[in-house]
């Protein structure tokens, strides 16, 4: 009996370790009414901003992310001419989509 509860609770522990190390897929979408140029993602662990996409996203238009750590996002978006907007503290981990707005808020859905 103790071998049988002793392998379940293994088999919970790594059931949970490998959930959270599982990436999630979020659509980041722009909602702003500029092209996005630059979209940045950093974490509290991680402060260097990582640039997740390679063309312009046009207003109306989103990108698939995959994230491995979905709680205490930072996302940092700039236009061409290096305007920025910066969205902190964002929790993804129930989301399915952000849409960002120029004015810093985001809405998770």
């Amino acid at each position: 009996m103790k071998k049988l509860l002793a392998s379940l609770v293994a088999v919970f522990v790594l059931a949970a370790f490998a959930g959270s190390a599982m990436a999630k897929e979020v659509i980041i979408g722009n909602g702003c009414d500029f092209p996005l140029h630059f979209i940045g993602l950093s974490t509290a662990n991680d402060k260097q901003a990582q640039n997740l996409i390679t063309e312009p996203v046009a207003p109306g238009d989103g990108i698939k992310v995959d994230l491995k750590i979905t709680k205490g996002i930072d996302l940092t978006v700039q236009d061409n001419e290096g305007g920025q907007v910066d969205f902190s503290g964002l929790d993804l981990s129930n989301a399915s989509k952000v849409i960002l707005h120029p004015d810093g808020t985001a809405t998770i859905e």
